[in-house]
């Protein structure tokens, strides 16, 4: 009796839920994101000596050395990395669907659709790169080495961290002009933003890397920021009727 009381309820009433946004949890997916990065970062620490790993500015040979050792730790450093750009991936459609059933009709939404997906696809091909490197016979070529390295770490790097970056400006901007998140939250997005974009510079100088963990790491704060105060529920302020 109860049931078809509340079903009659939900069926008669629509409003009853057409004001909340129906989607995954932002909170919950930034948080198996974080956790994600965290694990492929002590991963490769636990099954590989941080200071064996080896840069694209030093000789290919330390990188062949590297991955004819550690074979173990790239490839499951890259499988948890693959596994990382699938909930960057839904944050970023949840919250942009967010955006749009709030009320925001602007170009930031759309950028930001964008940077979200090119940074997850950016973490997907960096993976694949690690993965390929930890096959065996492949430090028999050091030139596919040399190859796959370089790519490996452009499309982690600089090639995440920028799209990453529009990210961070679309929903901050958009945010913050129909005040959807506190001020202190789409301040911190827009100077994440900014520093993420410095990032492409280190296409030319390693002085430039300087901002990559900034926009990689940093972000978590902003991340988690999003996911409790983003709100949920629709209301006449947001400009919707």
């Amino acid at each position: 009796m109860i049931l078809t009381i509340t079903m009659e309820n939900v069926l008669t009433n629509p409003s009853s839920r057409a004001n909340r946004h129906l989607g995954p949890s932002l909170l919950l997916v930034a948080i198996i994101y974080i956790l994600l990065v965290i694990a492929g970062i002590f991963t490769g620490v636990l099954l590989a000596p941080r200071s064996a790993f080896p840069m694209p500015f030093q000789p290919v040979q330390n990188a062949v050395t590297y991955f004819s050792l550690y074979s173990k730790a790239a490839r499951w450093a890259s499988l948890i990395e693959f596994a990382s750009a699938i909930p960057l991936g839904i944050f970023t459609v949840t919250v942009v669907s967010r955006l749009r059933f709030l009320g925001v009709r602007a170009t930031g939404e759309l950028i930001a659709l964008y940077g979200g997906i090119t940074a997850s696809a950016m973490l997907i091909v960096s993976a694949l790169c690690s993965w390929s490197l930890s096959t065996p016979g492949i430090t028999d070529l050091p030139g596919a080495v040399r190859s796959l390295q370089i790519l490996g770490f452009a499309a982690g790097g600089p090639g995440f961290v920028v799209p990453f970056g529009l990210l961070l400006a679309g929903v901050s901007i958009t945010s913050g002009f129909y005040r959807l998140l506190p001020r202190w939250l789409v301040i911190l997005g827009i100077f994440l933003a900014i520093a993420s974009e410095l990032a492409i510079f280190s296409l030319v100088t390693w002085k430039a890397a300087f901002f990559l963990p900034i926009g990689r790491f940093v972000s978590f704060i902003w991340l988690i920021g999003v996911g409790i105060a983003m709100p949920a529920v629709r209301k006449s302020s947001t400009g919707t009727e």
